[in-house]
């Protein structure tokens, strides 16, 4: 881990299911939607332990849910209706964004979520930067295809790493915020990594600054009212 005064930072990369999105069960996207299509959400749990054995790739696993899914039924309009039904945003983070973004922050998204939930909740887009898992439907709504994003589990690191690159910024400028397992290659590597409601002590323990659940409002007490753009 770098080490990072906060007002040096110019980029602010969230993760989404569990740091800005959140369910009454703590349930992400994927297992909601194997519920609604697929009957249970156990096959969420099998196939992760099949990733994390290597039986399994990570686009390998994409392709299966995302199949069952299709089986099952779903359209466009039916996995939004699943969002808006289940999933909210979590206390502040609009507010969070849009000030960040005033600011003049370089803000991205690194996550294994899908980018609906993205559509649905944050319908206006405020973020410079996305890297999340894709669908794509036909004119009917039906699934017609997937992209499985590289920049997930230890690809985090990876796709904070090129923008950094892009963005001609060094590492230690870079805040991450998150709150599980699949976040900690991108809090290892940052100079400000924030834990928000940690779902494992990993991430507590790489975690600068943990916030606690529905107290995202005080990353704004960490980042200075200014900083230089750099989009």
């Amino acid at each position: 881990m770098s080490s990072c005064s906060w007002d040096c930072v110019r980029l602010v990369a969230f993760d989404v299911d569990g740091t800005l999105v959140e369910h009454d069960g703590s349930l992400v996207i994927w297992q909601l939607l194997h519920q609604r299509f697929v009957g249970d959400d156990e096959v969420n749990r099998l196939r992760y332990r099949d990733y994390l054995d290597g039986r399994l790739s990570y686009a390998e696993w994409v392709r299966l849910d995302v199949e069952g899914w299709r089986d099952g039924g779903a359209t466009r309009a039916s996995i939004e209706q699943v969002i808006r039904e289940h999933l909210r945003l979590v206390p502040g983070a609009r507010e969070v964004i849009g000030e960040l973004h005033r600011r003049g922050y370089t803000l991205a998204i690194v996550s294994g979520t899908l980018d609906l939930v993205l559509d649905v909740l944050f319908p206006d887009h405020p973020f410079h930067h996305v890297f999340t898992n894709r669908i794509s439907f036909d004119d009917a709504g039906a699934i017609a295809g997937w992209q499985a994003t590289p920049f997930d589990m230890d690809g985090k690191a990876e796709a904070l790493r090129a923008l950094a690159l892009q963005l001609g910024i060094a590492h230690h400028q870079i805040a991450f915020v998150g709150d599980h397992t699949n976040d900690c290659s991108a809090l290892k590597l940052v100079g400000c990594p924030v834990a928000y409601d940690p779902k494992h002590d990993s991430v507590r323990a790489l975690a600068r600054t943990v916030l606690p659940r529905g107290g995202l409002r005080g990353l704004l007490d960490l980042l200075p009212a200014r900083a230089p753009a750099a989009h």
